[in-house]
């Protein structure tokens, strides 16, 4: 038997990542903010915009990458999607709600870019062959 292969068909430190970031993520989307808590600059106001794109972006190539539960990679990509959009709207629904954030319809496309960044990264490694064994996608 293969001792890689048995490796690979273990998820449950996958899934303690994906447990591990969602907590990570939720956190900081609801935590209070500063009222300015971006640079701000004439060149540049929308570092907030910058922020939901990376955070989406690794929600989106750690929800696949946690979903090694499936077996088939499809499976595994529909459900990291819907997790991430779940986690999209949910987060800026709640942000609407909370008194001291705010939900916004930009907030929410960055998050949405955000997470087809990370779901196009995880499959374009996981399309490579080479890449998808060394990095056990």
């Amino acid at each position: 038997m293969n001792p890689e292969r048995t490796e690979n068909k273990d998820p449950r430190w996958t899934i303690a990542v994906l447990v591990v970031w969602t907590v990570v993520l939720l956190f900081l989307m609801t935590v209070p903010m500063a009222e300015n808590p971006m640079p701000r600059t004439s060149i540049f106001r929308y570092w907030d915009k910058i922020a939901h794109v990376g955070l989406f972006a690794v929600t989106g190539f750690v929800s696949v990458f946690g979903a090694r539960f499936f077996r088939r990679f499809g499976s595994r990509l529909f459900f990291g999607l819907s997790l991430s959009l779940f986690l999209a709207f949910g987060t800026e629904l709640a942000q609407a709600y909370l008194s001291y954030r705010s939900g916004e319809f930009y907030d929410l496309m960055a998050d949405l870019l955000g997470i087809f960044a990370g779901l196009f990264v995880y499959l374009a490694l996981y399309l490579h062959e080479g890449l998808r064994s060394h990095l056990r996608l």
